[in-house]
C-alpha cells in the first residue's frame, strides 16, 4: 500500500531538516503550504500520486481568488514543485506534475467542465440493455445530479438512499453528513438499475453498498470510476480530457447558469468555505463571455 499524503509531507519535511539542512521555521512553512495543498486534493478527491499539472494550475488559481498575491502563488507553486521532485527522487512517482506549469501572474485556471450537451452524451454512453450498464448509467446520473464526489458515490450506502423523497445522506470529507436532493431522471436510472441491476451483479450475495462490482458484488473503487468515465468519453468521442470530478464542476456550474443561489451549491456540494464554491461564478462569467463572442454580430 502506497504511504498516504500525510506520511509523505512529514517525511519530506524530514528531509528537509536533516538533509538540506533547512531551518526549522522554513520546514513548518513547506509543511504548512503542502497541508493546504493537501487539503485541496481532498476536496476534488485526487490522490497525490495521480496530481497532473492542470491540478496544480487550478490550485494557484483558488489561491489567488481567495487573496494569495501572485508572490505568494510563486511561492507555493516553489514549495510544490520541491516536494514534487523529491517525491520523483524517491521514486513515488515517474513525472514531476511542475515542470510545465509557469508561475503565476494574472492568469486564472478555472474548473473545466461539459455542456448540458457533452453530459446529455456522456450519460448515454453505457449500455442499458446489460447489468453492468444500468448500474454504470445510474451511477453517472446520481453524480451529475447531486455532485457528489467519487469517493462519495462508492461509499454510498442503501441506508442513505431516500427514492420516495428524492434525496440522498452523503458522507463528505471528517465524516461530515449532508443531504442532497436528486431529480427525476437519477431516480429513473436508480430504480431501473435497483429492479433490473443491482440482484444480478449481486449474484445472491448481499452488500450495503448502491454500486457494486461484477465480479465479486463488492464496493467499487474511486480507480474503477475513473476508468469508466474515461472508458464511455473515448467510445462516444468527446474531445475534452473527462475525468470524475467534470460532472461535479459540470453540476455546479450548471445550477448556477439556471440561478441557483451560492450558498444552496455550497450547501450541495460540501465545501466548507464559501470562497471554494465562488469559483463557479466566474466560470459562468466565461461562459457567458465566451457565448457572446460567439453569437453576436459584433462580437
Amino acid at each position: 500500500m502506497r504511504p498516504s499524503a500525510e506520511a509523505l509531507i512529514s517525511s519530506f519535511v524530514t528531509y528537509l531538516l536533516a538533509e538540506r539542512g533547512l531551518s526549522v521555521n522554513t520546514a513548518t512553512s513547506y509543511r504548512n503550504d503542502l497541508d493546504a495543498f493537501r487539503s485541496y486534493l481532498d476536496d476534488l478527491d485526487v490522490p497525490v500520486y495521480e496530481v497532473e499539472a492542470p491540478h496544480i494550475e487550478a490550485y494557484l488559481s483558488h489561491l489567488m481568488e481567495k487573496g494569495l498575491s501572485p508572490t505568494s502563488s510563486r511561492h507555493a507553486l516553489s514549495c510544490l514543485r520541491h516536494f514534487f521532485r523529491y517525491l520523483v527522487l524517491k521514486g513515488a512517482m515517474q513525472e514531476c506534475p511542475t515542470s510545465n506549469v509557469e508561475s503565476p501572474r494574472l492568469w486564472r485556471q478555472l474548473p473545466a467542465f461539459l455542456t448540458t450537451d457533452e453530459v446529455e452524451t456522456l450519460l448515454n454512453a453505457p449500455d442499458t440493455s446489460a447489468p453492468r450498464g444500468l448500474r454504470d448509467r445510474a451511477m453517472l446520473e446520481m453524480m451529475y445530479a447531486t455532485g457528489m464526489r467519487v469517493s462519495e458515490l462508492c461509499g454510498l450506502e442503501m441506508t442513505s438512499l431516500n427514492l420516495d423523497e428524492q434525496f440522498v445522506r452523503c458522507t463528505g470529507k471528517g465524516s461530515k453528513q449532508r443531504l442532497i436532493p436528486f431529480g427525476s431522471e437519477a431516480l429513473r436510472w436508480t430504480r431501473d438499475y435497483m429492479r433490473r441491476g443491482r440482484h444480478v451483479l449481486l449474484k445472491n450475495r448481499t452488500s450495503p453498498h448502491v454500486y457494486v462490482s461484477q465480479t465479486r458484488g463488492k464496493r467499487l473503487t474511486r480507480q474503477f470510476v475513473w476508468q469508466m468515465i474515461r472508458r464511455y468519453a473515448l467510445e462516444v468521442g468527446l474531445e475534452k480530457k473527462i475525468y470524475p470530478h467534470i460532472l461535479r464542476h459540470s453540476f455546479a456550474t450548471h445550477l448556477l447558469e439556471n440561478d441557483a443561489d451560492l450558498l444552496s451549491i455550497k450547501m450541495m456540494l460540501g465545501h466548507s468555505d464559501l470562497s471554494t464554491t465562488q469559483i463557479y461564478t466566474h466560470v459562468a462569467k466565461e461562459r457567458l463571455r465566451s457565448l457572446h463572442e460567439k453569437y453576436h454580430p459584433r462580437g
